[in-house]
Formats: C-alpha cells, structure tokens, sequence
C-alpha cells in the first residue's frame, strides 16, 4: 500500500481525533483508494460505506470537502448526490455546479430552496436544461439570473428570456448579459435595445440586421416607458401635474408618442397639462379643445403641439373612449379605461399602412398589466399581444 492509501494507522487517528482536519486528510486518502481501483469487491463496499459517512460528518467542513473530492467523480452515487445537494449551500455547491448526472427533478426541488447559494450553482452548471432554466430566471435573484444568461451551456427558451427582462431588464449587468447571448429571438432584442447602452445597441444591431431607424425608434419607445413608469407615484395629487408636464416638455421629453401613452395609461390631467405645455396654451383651455365634440378642436391643438396630421386619429378615439365612459382619471377605474380604450384603438384602427400609427399602437403593450392586456384583446377579438408588456 502506498503512502497515500488508507492505513490501520489513518482508521484510528480518525476513531481517535475530533479534528476535522485529520478526516479531511483519512477521506482524501480513502477517496484516492477508491479511484484507483484495485480493491476487492468487498473493501469497495466498504469504503463507500465510509464515505457515505463522511458525508453525514457532524462537521459542515468535512461533508464540505467530500463534495469538492466526489462532485465529478463514479463515487457519486444517486442517493449521495440527493443527500449532499439538500445540505447547507457550501456543501451543496460542488455537486450542483459540477455533477452532470443529477436529473431535472432534483435540481428543481432544490431550487424550491430560498437558499440563493444553491441558485447560483445551478445557473453556472456546464449544461442547464429549459425547463430548469425557466425555475432559476423565475426563483433566483439578480446575481443568479445574471450567471445563467451568461452561461452558454444555458438552454433558454423565449418566454424565460422575457420573463428575466421583465424582472431584472433594467439592471445593467442583465441587460447586458441577455444582449450577448447567440440566436435571440427578434422580440428579445427589440426589448433589449431600450435597456442597453449605446455599444451595446450598436453591437445587437450589427448581429441581428437591424436598421438605425428602428433602433432609434425602440430606444426612445424604452425611455418613453421608463419616463412614464417613473412619473406615476408623482401623479396622484393634480396640484403637481402641470409642473411635471412643463419640466417634462422644457427637457424635449414629452413627445407626441408619451403623450399617447400618457393619455391611454389614464392619466387624463397630465395629458391635458402636457397637451397644454406644447400647443403653448393653457391645460384648462386644452381640455376643452380636447373634449370638444366638433371634429376642429382636438385636430387644431394637435396641430398647435406639432403632432403629425397621420397620429390625429389614434388620439381621437381614446378620448371619445374617455368621453364615453365618463373617466376622468380616477384610480379606481383604471384598468377598466385602458382595457376600454386598447380594444376601442385595435378595433377601430387596424389594419393600418401607417407604420408610425402600428408603432403608437403596440407602445399600449408594454404599460398595460398582463389582466388589462388579455380584457383589451378580448374585447377588441384579437387572438394575442404582439409583445408582452412589464406590467408596469
């Protein structure tokens, strides 16, 4: 027997000592043993039935090291593997990220696990599979999200791409490592070019075939969404609209494709002001133009606040949506009114040739809740949302 096998001398210095260093250094030794080979068939047995011990040591350091000795190795038997992938996240970890023969099943209840350790192990295995691909972008947190998209032997399907955009899209590190992912679905890419940096863009663009123009149009389609779902919690109170509605305008940000949005989210009162804020007339005087029922008034101030003749209609329907069930912007009615008014636009102006009027049209995606969107779409008889929105 060589000095590196287990000896009388190993077995009782392990009986023996409560060092977990001296166990370490016995299992190592064991584990060399059974690596080799040369054991009877009757010594292999036993020297798995130590090991199985070791792994159950009182000691996390002890189980800790067996895993780090067995993680890719024939000694991993299913019920070890089971038994050192429940325990505490250090000694679980070799075995998730390393060992290729745990099924789908194990990883997924481990993943029920809050313990986000483990997620990351998971998220960094050498090949991940959709379905438990989808459990770690649903359970696991920013971190662990951020290994699996960057993670190449991740298999992950289109809906587990939205749903960690959904999540995490607007954490730079996410974004970013989504965008270098091989083979994205086009509607992926769309979403991620509002999120990205400027090289990024560039970058996603050049894989992908996209024109400038539509870019640019998605870029500012991100902004305009963010801009909006950062403004809301300042809306509640009207005494602070019109003063939003100026800074908003006086920064080049409220353009003819937020105010829509803004008008269809429900926000009546900083459509008007906005509205106001660029026709350079005041928001009361707006409204009225706005609400009148003659065909002129809405057409004109349009006209004053330099939104393109082709956009008039969208904007008249969603008002004559509001005129029609009396909102006027209260909360308690609000996803009643944009449910009403993208089933009002979907059925009254698609199809459309106008491109520009299909692009305001399909920006209602990515404000309205999945409950609002599949009500609109119900209403109006269309089978599915283009793109899903964030739910914001």
């Amino acid at each position: 027997m060589s000095d590196s096998s287990l000896s009388i001398r190993d077995v009782e210095r392990l009986l023996e000592s409560s060092s977990a260093e001296a166990r370490i250094d016995t299992m190592q030794k064991l584990a060399g043993d059974l690596e080799k080979g040369g054991l009877t068939d009757a010594e292999r047995s036993l020297a798995l039935e130590v090991m199985h011990c070791f792994a159950a040591d009182a000691q996390v350091a002890v189980r800790e090291a067996v895993a780090w000795q067995i993680r890719n190795n024939a000694m991993l038997t299913a019920e070890l593997a089971e038994r050192l992938v429940k325990d505490v996240a250090r000694v679980a970890f070799p075995i998730l990220r390393d060992a290729g023969s745990l099924s789908d099943e194990l990883l997924l209840d481990v993943l029920a696990d809050p313990d986000a350790g483990k997620h990351m192990a998971v998220a960094n295995r050498h090949t991940v599979s959709a379905r438990v691909a989808g459990a770690v972008v649903e359970t696991g947190n920013v971190a662990v999200v951020t290994a699996l998209l960057r993670n190449p032997g991740a298999e992950l399907a289109e809906p587990a791409l939205h749903r960690a955009l959904d999540r995490f899209g607007r954490v730079r590190m996410v974004s970013e490592a989504a965008a270098t992912r091989p083979g994205l679905p086009l509607a992926v890419v769309e979403r991620l070019v509002a999120f990205v940096s400027d090289a990024v863009r560039a970058t996603l663009a050049h894989s992908h075939g996209l024109s400038k123009d539509l870019v640019d149009r998605l870029a500012n389609r991100g902004r305009e969404s963010a801009t909006l779902r950062l403004l809301r919690p300042a809306l509640r109170g009207n005494e602070d609209v019109e003063a939003v509605a100026r800074w908003l305008h006086a920064n080049g940000r409220f353009t003819a494709a937020l105010l829509f949005r803004v008008l269809c989210a429900g926000d009546v009162a900083l459509f008007a002001a906005g509205l106001g804020a660029k026709a350079g007339i005041p928001a009361e005087n707006t409204r009225k133009l706005a609400w009148d029922d003659g065909a002129l008034g809405l057409r004109a101030v349009l006209k004053k606040a330099s939104v393109a003749p082709v956009l008039v209609p969208p904007f008249q329907v969603a008002i004559a949506t509001a005129k029609r069930m009396g909102y006027e912007g209260s909360d308690n009615r609000r996803d009643d009114f944009q449910a009403e008014v993208m089933a009002d636009l979907f059925a009254a102006l698609t199809p459309t040739n106008e491109w520009v009027v299909d692009e305001l049209l399909l920006q209602l995606f990515d404000g309205a809740s999945d409950e609002v969107i599949d009500r609109a779409l119900d209403q109006a008889g269309l089978p599915f949302a283009p793109v899903r929105g964030t739910g914001t």
